[in-house]
């Protein structure tokens, strides 16, 4: 009996050394704690104005591996201290246990001061109980890992553990320092999203929760893709493209490498699709289709035309093909830009980060004069050989091979344009109404959509039906208490 309770505490002991080997071996040489953080700002800050007093800590991402907060320890931190009764602040950094950034600065708001004696509870403290009693876990999307903020409210030193509840969404949780009682604790749930369909003024929502990030109708099919789990940082969880043949009842999920960005129908009803890399053709419920092009770079930006002409962005520079992808040629764009434009003709044209229009020739790249000269373009579009462009006087088109606007009426201002084929939609500056816009002449464009409060991505029509790609919006809600089993 002796030897069992010997060999007992053996067996105790040996895994209570394993365990704190285990966590020793998460963390990385270099890696503090708050405390330990405040400390070292503390000595520095202390040789600039032996008056300072402690205002706020907090923890920074970095790409710097470690334990990124798993023992409450992190790389960097951000220290910051004032002298009472004046305006001078001080900011300091620290990365792996040195004073990285000193920087003094002028501020007319005091803050407030926090007495080091009432933080009795370090970051590896409050992140414990931030497990125990809300299952936090680390950061995936944004904020990697764990972080820790330390602030005043009230006068009484609140330390708050940032992670992600067990859904992976994005939550803050706040302890008093001093004596470890929950102050606040909330997480950020997701609210819409999903595809809404419009018919004869009634609204259906379906894929209900989903980032709906696209949409685009052919002759026979209805195609979108998104992702079934988004967070708040990411629509690449789950990403899924599907179609459906008859208007939405059931829907078909089709092979993709990686998430899909773009996609659309050519004349024959041939679906193409954009990854992150890469351009597919001739997609199938059956087949992922053939690539037609793989770039080492981020496609940025894509758009083609009516006849299939596609042109791709990356950097400042731009690959198109006039052929379906048989041949890809390349041409710098002189100044930087975000829209890129090709038309039947298979004419460039991009909107530039100075909010100028330019139009690629055979001797480089033209300007388009505005239709009038204190207009800004805020978007633009190509449809078959048609430039349309939206400003604060409204939308404007001309043919490329010609220099005469024509104004098309619309009731509000329009800050963004969606093409899909030869149909042109446009949003209102704040997203609440979406409006179908006539190519074919100026006739006055008419509301399709009222968007309240939904968050629409991509449009489309099929036949009588109006399609919105809709991603959830987040909000800030209390988190409940994990229950013990």
């Amino acid at each position: 009996m002796r030897c069992s309770k010997k060999f007992f505490s053996l067996l105790v002991i040996c895994l209570v050394f394993i365990n704190v080997m285990g966590h020793e071996g998460i963390a990385s040489d270099g890696e503090i704690t708050l405390k330990e953080a405040i400390n070292i700002g503390f000595e520095r800050a202390k040789e600039w104005n032996a008056n300072v007093t402690l205002t706020s800590v907090n923890t920074v991402d970095e790409t710097m591996g470690g334990s990124r907060g798993e023992t409450g320890k992190r790389f960097k931190w951000f220290v910051q201290f004032m002298v009472p009764g004046t305006e001078d602040h001080l900011i300091i950094g620290i990365s792996k246990k040195k004073v990285t950034v000193f920087e003094p600065i002028k501020q007319t708001n005091q803050g407030s001061n926090i007495p080091y004696n009432k933080i009795k509870l370090d970051s590896s403290d409050v992140l414990q109980l931030a497990r125990e009693k809300y299952g936090l876990q680390q950061g995936k999307d944004w904020a990697t890992g764990y972080h820790f903020e330390l602030d005043s409210f009230d006068g009484e030193p609140i330390l708050t553990v940032v992670g992600n509840d067990r859904k992976n969404r994005f939550a803050r949780i706040s302890f008093n320092a001093e004596n470890g009682d929950v102050v606040s604790a909330i997480h950020k749930l997701p609210y819409g999203g999903g595809l809404i369909s419009k018919r004869n003024g009634t609204e259906n929502l379906t894929k209900k929760g989903m980032a709906i990030t696209g949409v685009v109708a052919g002759n026979k099919y209805l195609v979108v893709w998104g992702d079934k789990k988004p967070t708040q940082f990411s629509t690449t969880k789950q990403p899924f493209i599907e179609w459906s043949h008859n208007n939405g009842e059931t829907w078909t999920e089709l092979q993709a490498n990686h998430y899909v960005t773009h996609a659309w129908f050519d004349i024959n009803d041939q679906l193409y699709a954009a990854t992150e890399k890469e351009l597919w053709a001739g997609i199938t419920s059956k087949s992922k289709g053939t690539k037609i092009l793989s770039l080492e770079h981020t496609i940025e930006i894509l758009d083609y035309s009516i006849n299939n002409h596609i042109a791709v962005k990356l950097n400042e520079s731009i690959y198109y093909t006039v052929n379906q992808g048989e041949k890809w040629k390349q041409t710098i764009v002189p100044e930087p830009f975000y829209v890129v434009q090709i038309s039947d003709n298979g004419d460039l044209v991009v909107l530039t980060e100075e909010w100028k229009i330019l139009q690629k020739s055979n001797d480089g790249w033209n300007k388009i004069t505005m239709p009038n000269s204190n207009d800004v373009p805020e978007d633009m579009k190509v449809i078959n050989n048609r430039l349309f462009i939206t400003t604060q006087s409204g939308i404007w088109t001309r043919n490329l091979s010609e220099g005469n606007w024509r104004k098309i009426q619309v009731d509000e201002i329009i800050g963004k344009l969606i093409k899909k084929g030869e149909k042109l939609f446009g949003y209102t500056h704040r997203g609440e109404a979406i409006y179908s816009i006539n190519t074919k002449d100026e006739s006055k464009s008419v509301k399709v959509f009222d968007a309240r409060d939904s968050i629409v991505i991509d449009v489309d029509i099929m036949g009588d039906t109006f399609w919105a790609a809709t991603i959830p919006n987040y909000s800030w809600e209390e988190m409940p208490i994990q229950q013990r089993r």
